[in-house]
């Protein structure tokens, strides 16, 4: 949960699809594939441009949780044209019928730490829109089209099985917290008061700025674990499959994105 990575895809001449994750173990597989590589330090962050399946990109490995995401995110926007993104890698399954590599596609995101606890009750708040100085909605919502895109995608590629098991496709909330959840009755009331199917730690915090922005994004994720007492576990256990079907999507987003348009 702890590991995602971002594609952003650009239709302008110069403009390039970037692909982000939190950590090595995301990003290296696709920084293997990469074709005409070549590496840029900006402000602490490395960049790699080059080609995937044909596309111009630039890969990233942003950092664990939201203020290194939203970080990162802000040096990408500051350094190179975008025009959508795509943030995949692992989380946390939250819905009864997951498991370990599965892969959450998201239709909206919510950071559900963001708010206020008074009186032992935790009262969720929509997060501040500073671009237009008003509020975004509680639930931020996807690009439509990479929504699209990439439910043809999941029709069209095989994801590697586990334990035997073919993972499977959900479509639905991702929550966002900066905890790395391994409670039980914390996964339930996720799940229940917010309809998450998954949970991790950067998503809707890209999906914030990506809003104030106007930039299209989607966040996809393969899950490493359950969010439970096995979470830690699984997560070492898991996370090698997971960061194996996460840029298997990448790369078929990348091979079908004339789809999208």
């Amino acid at each position: 949960m702890l590991v995602l990575i971002f594609l952003i895809v650009y239709t302008a001449t110069g403009q390039r699809i970037a692909i982000m994750g939190a950590m090595d173990e995301e990003i290296e597989l696709l920084k293997e594939e990469l074709k005409n590589k070549k590496e840029i330090q900006k402000n602490g962050v490395t960049f790699f441009t080059g080609k995937l399946k044909g596309q111009k990109v630039v890969l990233l490995k942003a950092g664990i949780g939201k203020v290194n995401a939203a970080y990162s995110t802000a040096i990408l926007m500051t350094n190179f044209k975008l025009d959508a993104l795509l943030f995949t890698g692992v989380a946390g399954g939250l819905h009864p019928d997951i498991e370990p590599g599965d892969i959450v596609i998201s239709d909206k995101l919510i950071q559900y730490d963001f708010g206020e606890l008074k009186a032992g009750s935790f009262e969720t708040w929509p997060t501040k829109n500073l671009a237009k100085n008003n509020r975004n909605p509680l639930y931020l919502t996807v690009d439509q089209d990479l929504l699209a895109l990439s439910k043809k995608v999941s029709d069209r590629i095989t994801l590697k099985p586990l334990n035997d098991r073919i993972p499977k496709f959900f479509v639905g909330v991702i929550a966002t917290g900066d905890t790395f959840m391994s409670d039980p009755k914390k996964a339930k009331e996720l799940y229940t008061n917010f309809k998450a199917l998954a949970t991790e730690m950067e998503g809707a915090a890209v999906a914030q700025i990506c809003t104030m922005a106007a930039i299209p994004y989607i966040v996809i994720r393969s899950c490493s674990d359950n969010a439970n007492t096995q979470a830690h576990a699984d997560y070492f256990k898991f996370i090698t499959v997971a960061a194996v079907n996460s840029a298997q999507m990448v790369l078929g987003i990348l091979e079908n994105y004339e789809l999208k348009k």
